[in-house]
């Protein structure tokens, strides 16, 4: 059979996927070198089935009088729609088809695409196979017929790429969503799961959050104040005399015996827990500050009250927690610094050699992007660095450094399978670094404007 026609109509079918069009070539091949009544196209559910069988009759319409059994035909009334498809004349069902087309004449040889197959009578497919026709027949399991079996492509990244091109989606969204379809293309077509949130309503989350926090830190204070004042408040029950009795060390000079002033604190604790041991913890943590802040005078250190001397404790180690907080990233990382000129990690992607090799995961439009990506894949250390691209800020992932192209090659068989198939290749540190420094001349003549 010659198919150089049918190739011809086939470059001119441009709604057909990359794979799907690769599955025609080879369903050509067959019918040009092997002569075969049946053939039964097996797939599975969302893998095009219906879609590539509307195809095969387009592509064949020109050399052969084709008829199309399809969900919408009754299996019932299968034979009369044979024949009304074929020669415009009603058919008989109490009569067998083939009976029917040996009284018939056409010029052109009979073809006939039967979509989901297992539907219709096994005798039917038996019928139509005794006949001088070509008959493909479409389903989602084996049937018992015989003939040539061909299976369908599952759906590759790049029919997942042409069927998602109008959502906006980056090459690593749109990998997580082919697999997470499983050569199902109706699952891939499905929109994003409810728990992704869009980048505006997580940003609105965050700022929520964060003004939340300073009304729950003044409502915590406020109910510890409160509970500070009932449990230390003066009650008239309560005498106050006794509270004062560890300050009276007057015998302790007549001693013939030294005492420390370390063991006469000892015993003034001891005395004030016997007093009052609710605030035992209390006055002993702050009598240790006080000594610290006076140069280790232990009698003053007992004379505050407790209450004035919490408060004091309190406010001293939350100014110390933030004095460390604050200055430690100043001192341990200097290349922080660096990021107010650069961001992102551009300044240590500038100190690379030149001839060091790259690998490119992935270009990504905003922060948020970054962040899910990092959330996604937290043991991939990737570098980023933002570039402008025809017009547009982009955000660009890499891995780096790699002193050759096949020790970055190796570090790609090792990402994750996503990541992989994604499409991640190599590129040199010098053309990074240019592009970052294109992207720093932008930034500099747009100031001086």
């Amino acid at each position: 059979m010659d198919i150089t026609d049918l190739q011809a109509r086939l470059a001119q079918l441009d709604h057909l996927l990359p794979s799907q069009r690769e599955w025609l070539d080879r369903l050509l091949f067959q019918l040009a070198f092997n002569d075969n009544q049946q053939i039964n196209i097996l797939g599975a559910s969302g893998s095009g089935k219906s879609t590539l069988a509307l195809a095969i009759a387009e592509l064949l319409s020109g050399q052969y009088n084709i008829a199309l059994l399809d969900t919408s035909v009754n299996k019932a009334s299968a034979t009369q729609q044979l024949m009304q498809q074929w020669f415009g004349q009603p058919g008989d069902a109490s009569i067998p088809i083939t009976e029917q087309v040996a009284v018939t004449e056409d010029q052109l040889p009979l073809a006939v695409i039967i979509d989901d197959a297992e539907r219709f009578p096994p005798e039917l497919i038996q019928q139509l196979s005794s006949l001088p026709s070509l008959v493909l027949c479409f389903s989602a399991q084996s049937l018992d017929a015989a003939g040539l079996t061909l299976t369908l492509n599952r759906i590759t990244a790049d029919d997942a790429e042409q069927l998602l091109r109008h959502d906006g989606l980056n090459s690593i969204e749109i990998a997580e969503r082919l697999a997470r379809a499983d050569g199902d293309m109706h699952q891939l077509l499905q929109p994003v799961e409810p728990d992704h949130r869009d980048e505006t309503t997580a940003v609105a989350a965050e700022k929520h959050a964060l003004l939340k926090k300073p009304a729950l830190l003044a409502s915590s204070i406020a109910v510890l104040l409160v509970l500070l004042l009932i449990v230390f408040w003066p009650s008239q029950k309560q005498p106050a005399p006794p509270v004062r009795i560890p300050v009276e060390r007057a015998p302790a000079p007549a001693l013939p015996v030294e005492v420390p002033d370390s063991e006469a604190n000892i015993e003034d604790t001891a005395i004030n827990s016997t007093v009052n041991p609710s605030t035992e913890q209390a006055e002993a943590e702050v009598s240790a500050e006080t000594a610290t802040e006076h140069g280790g005078d232990s009698e003053a250190s007992a004379l505050p009250e407790p209450v004035v001397n919490t408060v004091q404790s309190e406010t001293t180690d939350t100014a110390i927690a933030s004095e460390e907080a604050v200055s430690s990233p100043a001192v341990t990382d200097t290349a922080e610094s660096d990021s107010t000129t650069f961001g992102y990690d551009e300044s240590k992607l500038l100190l690379l050699q030149k001839s060091q090799v790259a690998v490119q995961l992935a270009v990504l439009s905003s922060d948020a992007a970054l962040a899910r990506f990092k959330r996604a894949y937290p043991t991939v250390e990737a570098l980023s660095y933002q570039r402008s691209w025809q017009g547009k800020m982009q955000l660009v992932l890499v891995l780096a450094p790699f002193d050759n192209a096949s020790d970055a090659k190796a570090a790609m068989s090792e990402l994750p399978a996503a990541l992989r198939a994604s499409g991640p290749f190599t590129k040199t540190v010098k053309a990074i670094q240019s592009e970052i420094n294109a992207r720093q001349l932008s930034l500099q003549s747009g100031q001086q404007d």
